[in-house]
């Protein structure tokens, strides 16, 4: 949302949420957005949202068990002394906020959320504010959930219903009636609509004049000023007036109710006691048709719709479907669970590209499962299962539909899909799919000489792809690692991780194939973050909340940078991640396995002794991390050398990184980042990227058998353009859920021509991009991020900060990142946006499209990528095609450019042969001076 120009939020939610989002502070930080936070009390009270069109009211529910439990802690009295903002205790070492309680403890709460929300990076340079300082933050209101017993976990806090209301619609107002009264039109009217009373003068003979009389001296009134003449004209009688006092309710119709529907939460049959309690019931009681049963149709408060986020069990008690039929035979039910509602494809349009893929293979590239029928039938006439684009028309009042499709539908058994296959757009999209089969059976022709070779047993599962920011073809970085006879490795996790994985093996222990997702968090051994920004690690919570559920008996060994550690021991004191069970989840710092690290912070002493552990069940000689070159400090790569001899490198985010190189010598095969194409090789140093020509350069210099290129920048959405050069490198291009094996790398060379094919529409349209600036939204993550990395190490079982001096950087450590460079990317308050219009007939001239096309252009693309909300700030066409824009939105002007549909193309150039994109930016206004047609021509030319 900061992203896309909204400037405040507030966010309301049970108890801890406030907690919750401070412990984001370390990666999730915003200069342009405030944020308030609200913790909704355990107790039923007023709305805890109310405006001009709506009130929300929570309802919460917990395990009638755990009402005489001591769960929530109240509010102690504040800690002494008192804490005093204006003295920053903050930049005192020595100072510790987690001894804080009370409302003291939510003071500093706040305090941090402000400081993450909103505030600028200091003017002095130095970390020290509230959220970019290593301090623990007071324990949550909850007590940590490992003090809990088993059977208690996840109950401690409520869960949250809401009823929603919306806010009642006057009557409507009867002219008929009015003018039958004497009420003459105007102020009257109004005051009579908003429901006051008012007086009004009229003849003490109304009742006796006709309706012709009435009209003619109403009509005399309306003329408030007369004229001499007009008055002479005037042939009105003139009558004895009365005062008679009109009530709104005369002329007004009954206030009608509006719309409600209910949000309904009970993970399991345990909290349906606490929903029939006599005081939450009471909370429901004007909603049911009992209530309302005497009540006009217009002004009765029956909910139009419940959602039920609630497992079958609950469904189908007996008691919780008697309070269901409460509300009548007119509310609609809409059920959310996995057995009720069919497991349907929600990314088709990836899916699509995956089944034009496995045109090529089909063992490296599958659809994700998938199926039609729910496990279980919804009963009642007016219940029924949640769906993708499904609309509920709260007023009037309709049923339930469907939005119409506006991407490929997978509604059809898997093996009679091809027919999506033989889809095209136009004739250009139909040619480049004929183009792209008669390449598949090129490449199908070419034999396999390829022999076995070590590691060739390995599998790799690419569950995401891209970087900064998820899209709809390619999640976050996150690579899975199939050591048959060990287990699993995770290779950093970005948020959607565990989704990925449930689509790509399905649910359960065997899943679509024999192989789900439990099983594989079964025998999860390893998962490797390798800095701590969101789009490496912000998957790591839900992955390990859903391994917990498991009772795993194996430990998992968790290798993450003492930032992402930190905020992982934090998170663990709301929602337990198994950090602190025998056999859990077994932390381990980077730093603590880098050979060559020369920091004074010492390792606990059991971590020599983990180390050999984790060797021991991974069956690793060497476990290895490298520090690499990055806008962050803390970055690692990964070095895992097996037993067997085989050598796997991995880097998350870095620059070309000589260290890299070193201790990857002869790698068996590396993962490696290919943010960028190869002419954006300055952005790359800029963002503190690779580019795939230098991802490859440096396979060549590690002289690694082979490598797999990933973490592509999401302005290539499907394909960027690669050239592997005449190198014989075996060269792996990763896709989302993609399976590929070192053997199948070594083929990557003669699959190029299929994929260039496949997507030759797309390269095209890329290649109208090559200056866009930098479009993906956690890319701003990580200039947010870099400036909590000016701050040391720091000893994560507490709360001291280390002297900055007391660590010297070695040559393979990423380098601080000063601060001019952050404030220089925000000195100057607009930029200006130079558009170019191009035909694919590179023979013709550009041209220059008309002020109100480029008008109607931006704002569909804008609307398109961003929506509403995102699209809504002011910019303004100067020139032309020069638009300029505040400096905040850059980034979403120019992505909305890059991502340009169809639709917004055609209303800009009036062309369906015509393509835009950004010729120039500049935030030099004075490049806007003289002949303007003239410069518009250079840069055209």
């Amino acid at each position: 949302m900061a992203d896309g120009g909204k400037k405040h939020i507030h966010v309301h939610g049970p108890t801890n949420t406030r907690y919750a989002l401070a412990t984001s502070r370390f990666y999730a930080k915003r200069e342009s957005m405030t944020l308030d936070v609200t913790d909704i009390s355990s107790q039923i009270t007023d709305p805890c949202f109310q405006d001009e069109n709506a009130a929300i009211t929570a309802i919460p529910l917990r395990p009638l068990s755990i009402h005489a439990k001591q769960a929530f802690r109240e509010p102690s009295s504040p800690s002494k002394p008192k804490l005093r903002l204006d003295s920053e205790p903050w930049r005192n070492p020595k100072w510790s906020p987690s001894n804080l309680s009370g409302k003291t403890a939510d003071e500093w709460l706040s305090l941090v959320l402000k400081d993450a929300w909103g505030s600028p990076f200091p003017s002095d340079g130095r970390p020290w504010t509230p959220s970019r300082i290593p301090y623990a933050l007071p324990s949550p209101v909850l007590s940590p959930c490992s003090k809990e017993s088993r059977s208690q976990e996840g109950k401690q806090a409520p869960v949250l219903c809401y009823i929603w209301t919306g806010a009642d619609q006057r009557g409507k107002f009867d002219l008929d009636r009015a003018a039958a009264l004497g009420i003459r039109p105007g102020k009257d009217y109004a005051q009579l609509s908003r429901g006051e009373d008012v007086t009004i003068q009229r003849p003490t003979l109304w009742s006796s004049l006709s309706d012709e009389q009435r009209s003619e001296w109403l009509h005399a009134r309306k003329r408030r000023k007369k004229t001499a003449k007009s008055q002479r004209m005037d042939a009105t009688p003139d009558y004895e007036l009365e005062q008679v006092l009109v009530e709104s309710r005369h002329v007004v119709g009954a206030t009608r109710s509006g719309p409600v529907f209910f949000y309904m939460t009970l993970p399991s049959l345990d909290y349906v006691d606490s929903l029939l309690e006599p005081s939450v019931q009471q909370s429901f009681l004007p909603y049911t048709q009992e209530t309302n049963r005497k009540l006009p149709q217009e002004q009765r408060k029956i909910p139009h719709v419940i959602i039920h986020a609630a497992p079958p069990d609950v469904i189908e008690d007996p008691r919780y479907i008697a309070w269901m039929q409460s509300f009548g035979p007119d509310c609609y039910h809409l059920i959310a669970n996995r057995d009720h509602c069919a497991d349907r494809l929600m990314y088709t349009s990836n899916a699509l590209t995956l089944l034009r893929l496995s045109q090529l293979n089909n063992q490296m590239y599958t659809v994700p499962g998938y199926t039609l029928d729910a496990k279980a039938k919804c009963s009642g006439e007016k219940v029924m299962p949640v769906a993708e684009d499904m609309m509920i028309p709260l007023q009037p009042r309709s049923e339930p539909r469907q939005l119409p499709a506006v991407a490929p539908r997978f509604d059809l058994p898997m093996d009679t899909m091809h027919t999506l296959l033989d889809q095209h757009a136009d004739q250009e999209a139909a040619a480049a799919w004929h183009k792209y089969q008669a390449v598949v059976k090129q490449v199908h022709a070419v034999p396999n000489t390829t022999s076995d070779q070590l590691a060739d047993h390995l599998t790799f599962t690419t569950l995401g792809t891209g970087s900064s920011a998820p899209s709809k073809y390619r999640n976050v970085l996150s690579t899975l690692v199939n050591v048959p006879g060990m287990g699993y490795i995770l290779l950093d996790a970005g948020e959607g991780t565990y989704y990925q994985l449930s689509r790509r093996f399905g649910p359960g222990d065997s899943g679509w194939d024999g192989i789900g997702v439990d099983q594989i968090l079964q025998n999860l051994k390893m998962v490797f973050v390798s800095h701590i920004h969101g789009d490496h690690h912000m998957g790591v919570v839900r992955l390990l909340l859903e391994r917990r559920k498991l009772h795993c008996s194996q430990p998992l060994y968790l290798f993450a940078n003492n930032y992402t550690l930190y905020y992982l021991r934090e998170y663990h004191k709301i929602e337990c991640l198994d950090l602190d069970r025998e056999n859990g989840i077994i932390t381990i710092d980077n730093e603590h396995i880098n050979p060559q690290s020369t920091s004074p912070r010492q390792p606990a002493s059991n971590v020599q002794k983990v180390q050999i552990e984790a060797k021991q069940s991974l069956q690793m000689q060497e476990i290895c991390s490298v520090p690499v070159l990055h806008r962050t400090s803390h970055c690692y790569g990964l070095v895992l050398h097996h037993v067997s001899g085989w050598k796997l490198v991995f880097s998350g985010d870095t620059m070309p990184c000589p260290a890299l190189v070193q201790a990857g010598k002869n790698a068996t095969v590396l993962i490696h980042e290919a943010t960028m194409q190869d002419d954006q090789q300055e952005l790359a140093k800029a963002k503190g990227h690779s580019t795939i020509g230098q991802a490859i350069q440096t396979a060549l210099d590690m002289q690694a058998q082979s490598l797999l290129l990933t973490h592509f920048s999401q302005r290539y959405p499907k394909f960027a353009r690669i050239d592997f050069g005449a190198n014989e490198l075996p060269i792996g291009i990763a896709f989302d859920q993609m399976h590929i094996t070192p053997k199948q790398i070594r083929l990557g060379r003669h699959q190029l021509p299929a994929l260039q094919a496949l997507f030759a529409i797309e390269l095209q349209e890329d290649q109208m991009h090559d200056q866009v600036e930098d479009d993906a939204s956690m890319d701003q993550v990580e200039d947010h991020d870099a400036s909590m990395d000016q701050v040391e190490n720091h000893d994560t079982s507490g709360n001291q900060l280390k002297d900055p001096s007391s660590t010297q950087q070695t040559a393979t450590q990423t380098p601080i990142r000063t601060h001019w460079l952050r404030e220089n990317s925000t000195a100057f308050p607009w930029h200006y946006v130079v558009l170019g219009c191009f035909s694919r007939n590179l023979s013709q001239n550009p041209m220059l499209p008309s002020e109100l096309a480029v008008h109607q252009g931006i704002s569909h693309a804008l609307r398109s990528m961003h929506g509403t909300v995102g699209s809504a700030f002011a910019w303004d066409l100067l020139m032309d095609v020069v638009i300029r824009v505040p400096s905040e939105h850059l980034n979403t002007m120019l992505s909305s450019v890059a991502a340009m549909d169809l639709k917004a193309t055609n209303l800009l150039t009036q062309n369906q042969d015509w393509h835009v994109h950004v010729q120039n930016v500049s935030h030099n206004l004075a490049m806007l001076t003289g002949n303007a047609r003239e410069w518009l021509a250079s840069l055209l030319s």
